[in-house]
């Protein structure tokens, strides 16, 4: 379990103070209120250690009137190593990274870098509820010298599209988990979302082919799997189309896959069983057929995949239906 903070563990009158006080000491930041008042302030944190890295969720509750904050980091010598800080807005109507001359407004689920050896500064505004993750990781982990990640630092990644969309949906979902990993799984997520950021640096910066063998590798590798995903209910997802759709060949396709210990074929296919079977199972979709359920994600062959759901679950659909739900047709 994590460290975690909120003003409700104090009175009402001393809130804002202690909440002051556990910022500084636990983000190592100096904040302070823009607008609005102090009665309406409401604040959570949670700070979970990922491998070499620390995950902070602050969330802020809404206020009858609007309100706006500052976190500042200043360049005073707090005995912790250099590196940098990734931060991503999940819920907020305005949110504003600054670090040197540069400015970076971001939507909810776009992120910034800024360098914990500078001065910074990040703002966060409006009437509803805020939610805001801070990854913080040292400066050696991240593949990419020094001199260029300064090029993009309070700089805006999309979290919308490419290798950026990925960042930002892989730390939305260890937010979740955190409490869910042991150690060697918090080293294996921490290296994964480390790979895609630098990923999403190099590309913005054109470095690509500079980029360690394995972190291109991984990076690419995550694309994959989100493509997969997103793509389930395809018919057309074959190994071949995955290959094109990231231009590459269909040979280094299947070379890549040779650590995962199933091919691509493979996790095609029980990826989209895994799918079915929680259809099968949700009582709100009885009515609807087997056959739909199959073709729903894919399966154009109602035999082959009658065959391949007993060969993975033991049981035929219908009677895994009837187990979990106890519906009978």
């Amino acid at each position: 379990m994590g460290v975690r903070f909120s003003t409700e563990d104090v009175r009402d009158d001393v809130r804002f103070e202690y909440w002051l006080d556990r910022h500084r000491g636990a983000l190592d930041t100096d904040l302070r209120l823009l607008s609005g008042r102090h009665p309406h302030f409401r604040a959570s944190c949670e700070i979970h250690a990922l491998g070499p890295a620390e995950v902070a969720v602050l969330s802020y509750a809404g206020s009858p009137v609007p309100t706006a904050g500052e976190a500042r980091r200043t360049a005073r010598d707090t005995g912790r190593p250099d590196g940098y800080e990734i931060k991503i807005p999940l819920a907020a109507e305005e949110f504003v990274v600054s670090q040197g001359d540069r400015q970076a407004r971001l939507d909810p689920g776009d992120f910034a870098i800024v360098d914990t050896a500078r001065p910074s500064s990040a703002i966060v505004g409006s009437r509803s509820a805020k939610r805001v993750v801070s990854l913080i990781l040292p400066r050696v982990a991240l593949p990419v010298p020094p001199a260029r990640v300064a090029d993009v630092v309070a700089v805006p990644f999309s979290g919308r599209h490419g290798t950026a969309a990925l960042v930002s949906t892989l730390l939305r979902q260890i937010t979740e988990d955190a409490d869910a990993y042991d150690p060697a799984d918090a080293t294996r997520v921490s290296a994964a979302l480390v790979d895609l950021i630098a990923a999403s640096v190099a590309a913005r910066l054109d470095l690509r082919p500079a980029l360690p063998p394995d972190a291109r590798r991984n990076a690419l590798l995550r694309r994959i799997y989100a493509h997969i995903e997103q793509h389930l209910a395809d018919p057309g997802l074959t190994p071949a189309a995955i290959a094109a759709a990231h231009h590459i060949s269909l040979r280094q396709l299947h070379k890549l896959f040779e650590p995962e210990q199933h091919t691509v074929a493979a996790w095609i296919r029980g990826r989209r069983l895994e799918r079915c079977r929680r259809d099968l199972a949700d009582p709100a979709l009885t009515d609807r057929p087997i056959g739909a359920i199959a073709a729903r994600w894919g399966f154009t062959d109602a035999t082959g995949f009658h065959r391949q759901f007993r060969a993975a679950h033991g049981t035929p659909p219908g009677a895994y239906r009837r187990l979990m739900t106890g519906h009978t047709p």
